[in-house]
């Protein structure tokens, strides 16, 4: 997991910070547009997602939920990261033509878990969310270090100086070349503080905005959502809270 991450470090003029970074580091897996054939059960953004037969579209109080992508969970390499062991998991966002949704409102991101995955079928979405293009995905394990604002259990601070803030950047930007990915740290181009809600919390998934796909998240930074620890590990994703910036 780490020898990207103690790579990077090295070749960025970090390395004074070797070990407490690779002590706080975190599993991520990034997830990456793959050159293959949209298929029922696939992992992917956009299009139409895979639901069960009795499975009624969400809707908000402004319109019908976007369907963001999904993901089945097979298609992503065994490691630490947590993850139920198979299955597949559909994320949709409370979209509306006027802006007038908010990432902080409960409910922003809603996650579903589907276990029996030859039983879904292809849903068209609402006219209203039908948007953006389709993109089939893949999956590599990373490792992840937090944003400059993050502190540690007792209150501290990253260790990095005035002068290793852009190398810093840097290293995150090199941990994250697509722009989203499941787990690790949030991140984030405006936020001035750590939108995790809690300690129990963990980031779940974090996505760029994106012209093709149509994602513009806070006038086109991050979107970053959360789950509680506990429910993660018990492949529970009914309670997701989100953020933008």
């Amino acid at each position: 997991m780490a020898a990207g991450l103690m790579s990077y470090i090295t070749e960025l003029g970090l390395g004074e910070h070797r070990d407490y970074l690779s002590g706080i580091a975190r599993p991520s897996v990034e997830i990456i547009t793959a050159d293959a054939p949209v298929t029922k059960g696939c992992s992917k953004f956009g299009g139409s997602p895979d639901l069960p037969t009795d499975f009624k579209w969400p809707h908000h109080e402004l319109g019908p939920y976007r369907f963001i992508g999904q993901v089945s969970v097979a298609d992503i390499p065994k490691g630490p990261h947590g993850l139920p062991g198979g299955g597949l998991l559909s994320f949709f966002y409370a979209h509306d033509e006027e802006g007038k949704s908010f990432w902080g409102h409960p409910d922003y991101v809603r996650f579903f878990r589907f276990d029996n995955v030859d039983a879904l079928q292809p849903v068209e979405p609402p006219a209203a969310v039908r948007l953006g293009s389709t993109s089939a995905l893949s999956f590599q394990l990373g490792a992840d270090v937090p944003p400059l604002y993050w502190r540690s259990a007792d209150g501290k601070k990253l260790p990095i100086s005035q002068s290793q803030r852009d190398a810093y950047w840097e290293l995150r930007l090199r941990l994250h070349p697509s722009d989203r990915y499941l787990l690790g740290y949030p991140f984030n181009s405006t936020l001035a503080y750590d939108p995790t809600p809690g300690p129990e919390w963990r980031s779940l998934l974090t996505l760029g905005s994106d012209r093709e796909l149509e994602w513009c998240w806070h006038d086109g930074d991050w979107l970053v959502t959360f789950i509680e620890e506990q429910r993660l590990r018990a492949g529970d994703f009914s309670q997701i809270k989100a953020d933008a910036g």
